[in-house]
């Protein structure tokens, strides 16, 4: 995939995340203090708005989050990138669930979905892979500007689970990323995003890298509100022209400074949808889904609460 491509589809995620937190703006009331006030909490108890009411369903709120490989403005093409991302309804705790592209889902890959029958095949096709749950929120952008948001967030900051050293063919400037704790600068983040191939486990650690990004995206947005909020909600503002949103009124992701405050981002929960293995379907090459894991996972995605999935299978996702 082109640098263009893999910079279109972080910016798809930064504002899919962007857009996902606004749909709990407002929801979180405070006492005078400026403190959470006590009251209702737990997946299925929405704090009590004091500011704009929430659009969308009081409770859990699911978000598919997805990229496509086209530069054209309607948004075609095929998604690389297909997740999915809750907030509890005490909009706490965020679950990010990634479908890797080889997929198979409902007779064909997971990315083919969107371009034969648009967003709302692909919202079914997830849906279905994940026992029928509720799709409030779609985000979709191949809009071509990560570096820019990587400088003006000085960096992002990621837990990198893989050692690798790239080598950038147009310079062949050699990268290395560590294990651990790193800060990502300038272009390094789509680097470190677009990689696959010296990665053990190839597309689906690439998309745990995804998934380290966002976290980090929004670690670095709650610092950034912090030290300038009038800043945050032109960055939020700009975000959102860049994509499509069904779900939400775009008007409304400013007001994102309640809810991503309460993200505990030191607890994000990263999933991949559960696979059993790799096979062959038609000369095709295709990830084989665990069905049992699956709808256990769905049915912890309806409950808002995957800590007991977690709890039996762990955060491991390598086949094999």
């Amino acid at each position: 995939m082109s640098l263009t491509r893999r910079s279109a589809l972080l910016s798809l995620l930064a504002t899919g995340v962007l857009a996902l937190v606004g749909c709990a703006s407002g929801n979180t009331q405070q006492s005078s203090d400026g403190s959470p006030a006590e009251g209702n909490s737990g997946a299925n108890a929405t704090p009590t708005p004091t500011g704009p009411a929430d659009p969308l369903p009081t409770g859990i709120v699911n978000a598919i989050i997805i990229g496509t490989d086209s530069r054209n403005k309607d948004f075609s093409g095929n998604t690389d990138a297909i997740m999915v991302a809750q907030i509890s309804a005490d909009r706490k705790t965020m679950t990010l669930v990634s479908i890797a592209r080889d997929t198979y889902l409902n007779g064909n890959k997971a990315n083919a979905a969107y371009p034969a029958g648009g967003i709302d095949l692909l919202k079914k096709t997830v849906s279905d892979a994940l026992g029928g749950i509720d799709i409030h929120l779609t985000a979709h952008t191949n809009f071509t500007g990560f570096v820019s948001i990587t400088r003006w967030m000085e960096g992002i900051t990621v837990f990198n689970k893989h050692k690798n050293t790239t080598v950038v063919q147009s310079t062949g400037r050699e990268v290395v990323f560590e294990e651990g704790e790193i800060l990502l600068e300038n272009t390094d983040a789509l680097i470190y995003a677009r990689e696959r191939k010296a990665l053990p486990n190839g597309d689906l650690d690439r998309a745990e890298r995804h998934r380290a990004l966002i976290t980090g995206l929004l670690k670095g947005l709650q610092k950034w509100n912090e030290k300038s909020p009038t800043t945050f909600s032109k960055l939020a503002k700009n975000l959102a022209d860049q994509c499509q949103i069904s779900g939400l009124d775009k008007a409304q992701v400013p007001d994102l400074v309640t809810p991503l405050m309460q993200i505990d981002t030191e607890n994000i929960n990263s999933l991949m949808l559960p696979l059993s293995g790799f096979g062959n379907v038609g000369g095709q090459s295709v990830n084989m889904v665990d069905e049992a894991r699956a709808a256990e996972l769905g049915e912890a995605l309806k409950q808002g609460d995957v800590s007991s999935y977690i709890e039996k299978y762990g955060t491991e996702y390598a086949v094999g």
